[in-house]
């Protein structure tokens, strides 16, 4: 279950052109080169202007997003060593492509459904940090990152990779802080990396992780329930029950409208059911329980899991208990 990050689009001005005596130290190549740098970067940005700005036909903006990439891809050729063009490059596909979730800075091109360009924007901020590692915008892009690896996730050999990726991105953007970002921030990271430990199956780190996030400020629902979940994985049903019970109705209440908001997300969607199964049963509502860990089950999400999913239908048909259909609020789970 990830929270969701917010990056905005923010380029400086264009390069400005060498000095005197920084040409006069150029050779004619040099000289050369950096001349249709500049050129290509002041042509993407103003092609990167052009994009956000609201069009009645969004094959305009595609073509400027095009456009603008095609330059600073033109500048990153002519100067290879330069890290500002792949910043460019990844933040203007973020932007265009997957930074949806503010009303005011919503494109027609937003579709974070489509993960079309999100190798892309990886990659692109990937070769940014390894020539400006010191950069602070790196801080920046870290939770975006790393949240992509995450959607990326299909059930292919290259799930892990993707998964420790974005754990080493989430460790990062903490590093990065040094105590100096807010405690919702902490959580929220923690909140996922945590996640992300338990996605690969590391539940005593991902246990810890969101201990951390709860001691690191005001722990939203979503965090108590990661918490309950890895919990039970990890064979402690009976403090993972305790830690439901402790939110109240109140909490389900609120957990439930932030998965209608999609203020989080699970990888993959079938997870969800893990969640509302395990806080259904907190709540004694078994046969809404029942039908959930069947549905887990059903939906394939997770199979290393599925074994303790199991556990809870013999549990529960032990007690003589019955799938019933569930409130159309949970059928199906909203998140």
């Amino acid at each position: 279950m990830m929270k969701r990050s917010l990056l905005l689009l923010v380029f400086l001005a264009a390069p400005a052109g060498a000095s005197v005596w920084d040409r006069a130290l150029q050779s004619p190549d040099d000289e050369a080169s950096k001349d249709l740098y500049d050129a290509k970067m002041l042509e993407g940005d103003t092609a990167t202007l052009t994009a956000t700005i609201q069009s009645s036909s969004i094959a305009n903006n595609l073509e400027s997003i095009r456009r603008a990439e095609a330059a600073y891809r033109a500048a990153a050729a002519a100067r290879p060593r330069e890290a500002e063009p792949y910043y460019r490059i990844g933040t203007l596909l973020y932007q265009m492509y997957y930074n949806c979730d503010q009303i005011y800075t919503q494109l027609p091109t937003c579709d974070p459904t489509n993960l079309a360009h999100a190798e892309a924007v990886i990659t692109a901020w990937q070769e940014f940090e390894s020539r400006a590692p010191l950069d602070p915008r790196v801080s920046e892009m870290l939770l975006s990152r790393a949240l992509l690896h995450t959607k990326l996730i299909d059930g292919s050999p290259g799930d892990r990779r993707h998964l420790e990726r974005a754990a080493a991105d989430y460790q990062a953007a903490l590093d990065r802080g040094d105590g100096l970002s807010s405690t919702r921030g902490d959580e929220q990271l923690l909140g996922n990396l945590a996640e992300t430990y338990m996605m690969l199956n590391q539940l005593d780190d991902a246990i810890a992780s969101y201990y951390r996030a709860i001691v690191a400020g005001a722990a939203r629902v979503s965090t108590v329930y990661g918490l309950a979940v890895a919990l039970d994985r990890d064979g402690s049903g009976d403090q993972a029950i305790r830690q439901i019970q402790g939110q109240g109705a109140e909490g389900l209440d609120a957990f439930t409208k932030e998965c209608i908001r999609h203020t989080v997300f699970f990888v993959p969607s079938g997870e969800s059911s893990y969640y509302f199964a395990l806080a259904s049963e907190a709540a004694g509502n078994y046969s809404a329980a029942l039908s959930l860990w069947i549905r887990y089950i059903a939906s394939g999400a997770h199979p290393e899991f599925q074994a303790r999913a199991r556990e809870h239908i013999e549990a529960l048909r032990d007690k003589h208990v019955h799938p019933e259909p569930l409130p159309p609020e949970l059928n199906p789970p909203p998140c």
